[in-house]
């Protein structure tokens, strides 16, 4: 009897111990990810927000600015103060038509004498000189400056003054603007129907809040504790009193003289949170309570049975209450096994990271390293971390498709190139296991098709690489051909066939489950995660299909699906023959532009000659500029086709150059302005539109990325006659130099390929890079001494940009984790890596110098 309760009370034990811990874990789980998403909503919120206000104060802005430089001007010239009125009268009237109703008008104080655009009389005992509009633009020694608000007598409204001193600080030119419109926009401001925005100046002015009756009154007045006035300035996310009531703030500062700020209470905030954090560990408790008191049922149920007739079969009645155990087995099952993808996806995200940083720093150990034993274990390292890593992606792919974070992203592609990219993914592997490899193309296949060739290779890859995988002998064939065709799409077949071991009948169904692996006994050697066959189901269900297949248990087996694509080019692909991509690169024939005028604006010497090399494949000779008030002064005298535009460049930014250029007038309706940037981030191209560019490029520039874009812009403009036939490029005679600048540590084939595969061109790239170097270096210090975040964050964007471009990877890699720093604010980190970043980059150069100068006079 004793005996019987041990058997029983242990599992039960053990259950519950690991229902107990499972359901700590997951909740723990959930909070963090549940916390985590709240406050990024809010930090993405008030990033929007202060885009907006930016966005609305950048007129404003650029107005203050050229007009106060034009009065300055007049000035100088000794202009009469007529003349200046007469001028701000003008200007007045010129930009009313550019702003909305909440404009007033331009105004100043020159020699003494007040001066007002609207034609505003102020009375005999006015003095300009004791406004506050002047004294705080007067000591802000020509920055601009953006006064408390006033309330408007005649209208009632708050106004707001932005003003900048001239070259003489006693001379004062000021604009007026009524809140309103800014007033609008945090009035709508909460987050999810939660809290509320306001704006505070650094004086502690409310400038807006969404209870209109706090305008204008000072932000003591509030019922704020003393953590709030602390962490302000921070411009981070905080929590403080508000009212005896913990808040949380969201905040940002603009133009480094306002605080905006999102309040929302933190028990409102997480109150859903929490809500479903309750609701989620009751469920798993009863589920697991469950669980064991259908096992204890079914434990009592058996020893009962035993002890009546061990030789009865069992009852109708325990067979319902074993389906009853297995669907709720099934059920907890499904949740463990959503609740393993999650844990999974995000260990895998933790896991690629340190996995990175051993296969990088073991690649230095390959480069490095002359002693025989230690090469060997570290080309084993080599081996099993790749496949590691390959094992996560897989896992990412997959838990980013069960998310629906994957997406069909349709583009323009060449099907020639696709399948010749396929067969050189496979044909190494299949040719390392002395397996043959058969490619047979349709060729009636349309030259052009449209859509996501990533995702349609990764399926066909997953296919091929599996077939390869379970085969031993014989062969591996791919077959892609045209099944049905319209005018204006097609619909491809392709069927993956091998010789290998197929799959038994009974195990067809478990195929496409997320991992699973079928005859695990048999294929234990194989490495793998059992994701392959469910990633290509997801996608090709993405795509609007499914996979079949045919297997013969022993013989081999046959995968195919088909897929609708669209018809770019609808010349057939022909006979042509179907290989891997050669060692050698073929440069491709680009097309010429007739008469085409470009504009290239960058800070940097390099990304300069890299534009103006890529351009001249196109027949473009384009006029080069180095700075955004160089760009000005060329665009009042020319006419372009094209303007290419830095975003990051010190002083006046590629932004704040093209609010200039429009707001004088300067970018007539056929040009085109396309933002150069090395942040490929997601929103970034909605940003730069937001912003008035017409389009965005990644730096480092790719040629087909450049050529794609000239398509788009160009394609009245180019020539129809024949551009000179195609060059084969392959390195010089034993690629010398190309070897040792790879045992140098550089990413000759990245490299190469943003230097057009020219290695002339790639000499001179690394000369300039070597001769600018300590220039580079001063620079980022002379930021750091001078406290200027900002000013960092350009020089470090920029060596990124350039080292990525020449294959500099490592200091390309630091310079983006150093630029992340200053784009956080937190100049304490940058500064304590810089010497790093600098030791990297000079060890860098002191390889490169004895390299550079080998057969080439040009450097």
């Amino acid at each position: 009897m004793k005996k019987s309760k041990l058997n029983i009370t242990f599992p039960l034990a053990v259950t519950f111990i690991l229902m107990v811990l499972v359901v700590i874990y997951t909740s723990a789980m959930f909070y963090r990810i549940s916390v985590s998403n709240i406050y990024d909503a809010g930090d993405d919120k008030i990033s929007v927000l202060s885009a907006s206000l930016g966005n609305y104060l950048d007129t404003t802005k650029s107005v203050v600015w050229v007009t106060a430089d034009s009065v300055d001007f007049m000035v100088r010239n000794g202009e009469s103060n007529q003349t200046i009125l007469d001028f701000l009268i003008q200007e007045t009237k010129r930009h009313k038509s550019q702003f909305d109703e909440n404009y007033t008008g331009l105004y100043g104080c020159i020699s003494g004498e007040y001066l007002d655009g609207l034609g505003w009389e102020p009375p005999a005992d006015y003095d300009p000189t004791q406004r506050d509009w002047y004294k705080m633009a007067s000591a802000s020694e020509g920055e601009l400056v953006i006064v408390p608000p006033y309330v408007d007598a005649q209208t009632g409204s708050m106004v707001i003054s932005v003003c900048k001193s001239l070259s003489d600080s006693r001379d004062v030119l000021s604009l007026d603007l009524y809140t309103n419109h800014i007033q609008d926009i945090i009035s709508d401001t909460d987050l999810n129907g939660k809290g509320y925005g306001f704006i505070v100046d650094k004086y502690g002015t409310i400038i807006a809040h969404a209870d209109t009756a706090l305008n204008g009154k000072n932000i003591s007045e509030l019922n704020l504790g003393e953590e709030f006035t602390k962490q302000l300035g921070s411009g981070e996310r905080f929590e403080a009193e508000l009212n005896g009531e913990k808040t949380t703030f969201f905040t940002d500062v603009l133009m480094d003289q306002w605080y905006v700020v999102i309040a929302v209470g933190s028990g409102e905030l997480f109150k859903e949170v929490y809500l479903q954090l309750a609701v989620n560990i009751v469920t798993n408790t009863i589920v697991f309570l469950l669980i064991a008191l259908f096992y204890y049922i079914a434990y009592r149920n058996e020893q009962k049975s035993a002890r009546e007739n061990e030789a009865l079969k069992i009852s109708e009645q325990q067979k319902a209450y074993e389906a009853e155990i297995l669907r709720l087995e099934k059920s907890a099952a499904d949740s463990a096994n959503k609740a393993k993808g999650d844990f999974l996806a995000q260990m895998s995200h933790e896991i690629r990271t340190p996995i990175n940083a051993v296969l990088g720093m073991n690649e230095m150990i390959l480069r490095e390293s002359e002693d025989s034993n230690i090469l060997e274990y570290s080309e084993n390292i080599q081996t099993a971390g790749r496949t590691l890593l390959s094992l996560i992606n897989s896992i990412l792919d997959f838990s980013k498709i069960e998310d629906g974070k994957m997406e069909i992203i349709p583009a323009k592609y060449d099907t020639l190139s696709v399948i010749n990219t396929l067969v050189s993914s496979v044909s190494e592997r299949a040719r390392a296991k002395g397996l043959e490899f058969k490619v047979s193309a349709d060729p009636q296949l349309p030259s052009g098709l449209v859509g996501d060739d990533v995702r349609l290779a990764q399926v066909i890859v997953n296919l091929l690489t599996n077939a390869v995988k379970y085969t031993d002998k014989g062969s591996v064939s791919l077959e892609i051909k045209c099944e049905e065709r319209t005018e204006s799409e097609v619909l491809l077949a392709v069927s993956v066939t091998d010789t290998g071991i197929g799959i038994r009948e009974e195990d067809l169904d478990k195929l496409f489950e997320s991992f699973s692996r079928l005859d695990e006994e048999r294929n234990r050697h194989i490495e793998g995660t059992g994701l392959g066959m469910a990633i290509v189901t997801k996608l090709l269900a993405l795509m609007g299909s499914k996979p079949e297949v045919k297997s013969i248990y022993g013989k081999g087996s046959t995968f195919s699906f088909v897929v609708w694509q669209k018809i770019a080019d609808p010349a057939p692909i022909g006979n042509a023959p179907l290989r891997a991509a050669p060692a050698s690169r073929i440069r491709k024939q680009y097309k010429h532009y007739e008469g085409v005028n470009v504009l290239v604006t960058d800070d940097n010497e390099m990304n300069l000659k890299v534009a103006k090399n890529l351009l001249k494949l196109f027949g473009i000779k384009p006029v080069l500029a180095s700075s955004g008030r160089e760009t000005l002064e060329i665009m009042r005298l020319n006419h372009f086709d094209i303007v290419l535009l830095d975003h990051m460049m010190p002083k006046m930014d590629g932004i704040e150059t093209l609010a200039n250029l429009r707001q004088a007038d300067l970018v007539p309706e056929d040009t085109r302005i396309i933002a150069l940037t090395a942040n490929a981030v997601i929103g970034a191209k909605e940003k730069y539109l937001a912003a008035g560019f017409d389009d965005y490029i990644t730096k480092p520039i790719e040629l087909d990325n450049l050529a794609e874009k000239l398509e788009e812009y160009l394609s009245s403009k180019a020539q129809t006659s024949e551009a000179p036939a195609p060059q084969e490029n392959t390195p010089a005679e034993g690629s010398g130099f190309l070897d040792r600048l790879t045992k140098a540590g550089f990413s000759v084939k990245s490299g190469m390929a943003y230097c057009m595969d020219d290695e002339d061109f790639y000499r001179e790239m690394l000369g300039e890079y070597s001769n600018s170097s300590e220039q580079r270096i001063k620079e980022l210090e002379d930021a750091l001494e001078k406290q200027d975040i900002k000013l960092y964050r350009t020089y470090v964007h920029a060596m990124k940009s350039t080292s990525k471009t020449v294959g500099a990877n490592d200091v390309s890699e630091l310079a983006l984790t150093l630029e992340n720093f200053a784009k956080e604010g937190d100049i304490s980190a940058a500064a304590a890596r810089n010497g790093e970043l600098a030791e990297m980059l000079r060890s860098k150069v002191e390889k490169l110098k004895p390299l550079i100068g080998e057969g080439n006079n040009n450097v």
